[in-house]
């Protein structure tokens, strides 16, 4: 039996679609955010009508089910406006929706395991025996440990401690305030408060992570030991084997100095850990849950 199905990934910074006829991708497309609550409607709007114009869409030839893995899913507005632009894209009305980070371990290609995801926020989600538990992803103000923008932070911080004690800002500082063309540690503490979106300080996390000062070592262990714990909460939540996998996922796993210390700090915490890094876009699991609702149909 035929089918077609569209996957949307629609996170904080980008959103990224497959269409996918009879089992095969055929179209792809790529454009900035469309979250409602990231970029605000207009935005949003404009966003998935340039996703949506890459696609080969045929306007005769509806499509059975799409899926929409969304930062903000579960505000009401969010699923509002998804809904009305892309139910008339379908012959029933189906359109899935579900958190961006719900698409990672159908990606990988898995049907139980735990997702830890580390980019500007960080959050783990895990899936076993039916049951699915979320670990962390309470944004910037309330938790995202480990995550890029609380890297930054924590640097800054010790910045600040070592202008306010009057040593040199080390290595670390150089190359942040060269990162940030800022000219001191206190013009650099300006502009943390005068532009405070948390995507804005995240992007500098690999600043960090590079940088061979002391402070920036233990900053990378700290956060390392906080996503570990993300993943081995959901694990132990699960109440799932010790050989359960753990899927590594978003831009910042893909600093090695991170993804092994994270590594060693989940199999410490859970020997025999099945770890391994998503090695698709995480849209092909907003696919592969699309087809497996035409399936359930």
């Amino acid at each position: 039996m035929s089918s077609r199905v569209l996957g949307l990934d629609i996170g904080g910074t980008r959103s990224r679609a497959q269409l996918c006829v009879d089992g095969q991708v055929v179209g792809e497309g790529q454009a900035a955010s469309a979250s409602l609550v990231a970029v605000g409607a207009a935005d949003a709007k404009a966003a998935l009508t340039d996703l949506l114009a890459q696609l080969p869409l045929d306007p005769l030839c509806r499509l059975d089910v799409v899926c929409v893995g969304s930062a903000g899913a579960s505000v009401p507005a969010t699923r509002q406006f998804l809904t009305e632009h892309l139910a008339p894209l379908t012959r029933s009305g189906q359109v899935m929706i579900v958190k961006d980070a719900a698409l990672i371990l159908p990606a990988a290609g898995l049907d139980a395991g735990v997702a830890l995801i580390c980019g500007t926020g960080s959050v783990a989600i895990g899936r076993y025996q039916g049951r699915q538990v979320q670990s962390g992803g309470w944004g910037y103000l309330l938790g995202d440990e480990g995550s890029g923008y609380w890297m930054v932070r924590a640097a800054l911080r010790v910045l600040l401690d070592r202008r306010d004690r009057g040593v040199p800002v080390g290595e670390l500082g150089d190359r942040l305030l060269a990162a940030t063309g800022t000219c001191d540690i206190g013009a650099l503490h300006e502009l943390f408060y005068a532009d405070t979106h948390p995507r804005h300080w995240a992007g500098y996390a690999p600043v960090v992570l590079a940088s061979a000062d002391p402070s920036a070592a233990g900053i990378t262990a700290a956060a390392a030991d906080a996503l570990a714990g993300l993943a081995v909460s959901a694990a132990e939540r699960l109440g799932a084997p010790a050989g359960l996998p753990v899927v590594l996922s978003g831009g910042l796993f893909r600093q090695a100095e991170l993804e092994t210390a994270v590594r060693i700090a989940i199999e410490e915490a859970r020997p025999g850990s099945d770890m391994r890094v998503l090695a698709r876009p995480a849209v092909a699991g907003a696919v592969r849950l699309a087809l497996a609702a035409t399936r359930r149909s």
